[in-house]
């Protein structure tokens, strides 16, 4: 087995959820996982006296927990539906993927392999889930396309590398508790977007050649990119530069691109995308029996001044928000 070496081991947190009734713990842990998570399995070969210890650090559209089995144990899936990072905390281990021994400071996972895990008595393992439909959701911007073929990434990644000094750094962070990234769902956004981007532009996998390419001068295309990107995530905190990203050019000529070609600015335009929307909430809950207000509709698309958002609403539509809430022409 894999031994943590001293570096590695300085960042364990000291988890404060502890069970002292071993099997009984035990069970209800893998309950819990089974539920979770397809064809999986666990073996105890022989209990630890603490009993299985678990700590959900973050819970969002990704998931990142510490863990103890409870024990020596052989675990896996034969057939995960997500993407897994994996990073031992305490202890020895191996991860076998699809009969492949990929034992690293950090383990990559991905979709449809087999995993096959062994871990120590003492063992303490990170867990960072992410669903594989939002690192696609994540990777296509960068491409400008739709992704042709399931991502892959190099199963093993150092404590050097920026994935493993991220993991390094949440784990120190842990050690107090959750993570303080729940705290607002633009905080939870950001957070999640930070762990897939790092993901992403840090950790080899088959699309990295397409990633290293220079960003493209403007064209229609990008023009194309960045619209439909606007239209696709009007509903979420995006900035000007996930708009670039998208678009795959650089921030000052997106701005010049949008400028000559649309005569506005690319927030100016997302700000009008967001507006339709709301105007077509509003439109339909006249129509309806629906309880929503007008400030559920406003911060639904991201309007969190409510002065404004009426303001600029009358201006485009020529009434209040309100009137076309209760229905009146």
């Amino acid at each position: 087995m894999r031994n943590v070496n001293a570096q590695e081991r300085e960042y364990a947190p000291d988890l404060s959820i502890r069970y002292p009734a071993v099997a009984a713990e035990v069970d209800q842990l893998r309950e819990l996982l089974e539920q979770q998570y397809p064809s999986y399995f666990l073996q105890i070969i022989k209990p630890h006296p603490s009993g299985a210890r678990y700590q959900l650090l973050h819970t969002g559209k990704a998931t990142l927990y510490t863990a103890s089995y409870g024990g020596e144990i052989r675990t896996g899936t034969s057939e995960s539906m997500n993407f897994y990072a994996i990073m031992p905390l305490h202890g020895a281990g191996e991860v076998a993927i699809n009969g492949e021994d990929v034992s690293a400071p950090i383990s990559l996972i991905g979709p449809q392999q087999k995993i096959d895990m062994r871990w120590s008595i003492d063992h303490e393992v990170m867990v960072m889930q992410i669903p594989s439909a939002l690192l696609q959701e994540a990777l296509e911007p960068y491409l400008g396309d739709p992704v042709k073929e399931r991502l892959r990434f190099e199963p093993r990644a150092g404590t050097g590398s920026a994935l493993g000094r991220t993991f390094s750094m949440l784990s120190s962070i842990g050690a107090a508790g959750s993570l303080p990234f729940s705290a607002s769902k633009l905080a939870e956004h950001h957070f999640e977007q930070f762990l897939l981007h790092t993901l992403l532009s840090s950790q080899p996998h088959n699309y990295s050649h397409e990633l290293g390419r220079p960003p493209a001068s403007w064209t229609s295309a990008a023009l194309r990119r960045a619209i439909r990107y606007c239209e696709d995530h009007a509903g979420e905190p995006i900035t000007l530069a996930d708009i670039a990203a998208a678009a795959r050019v650089s921030v000052r000529t997106l701005q010049l691109g949008f400028r000559e070609h649309l005569q506005t600015t690319p927030m100016a335009y997302l700000r009008s995308v967001r507006l339709a929307h709301a105007h077509a909430d509003l439109v339909h809950i006249a129509g309806t029996d629906s309880p929503a207000t007008v400030t559920d509709v406003a911060l639904r698309w991201g309007f969190t001044h409510l002065g404004r958002f009426a303001a600029l609403y009358r201006q485009t539509y020529g009434r209040p928000p309100s009137s076309t809430r209760q229905g009146r022409r």
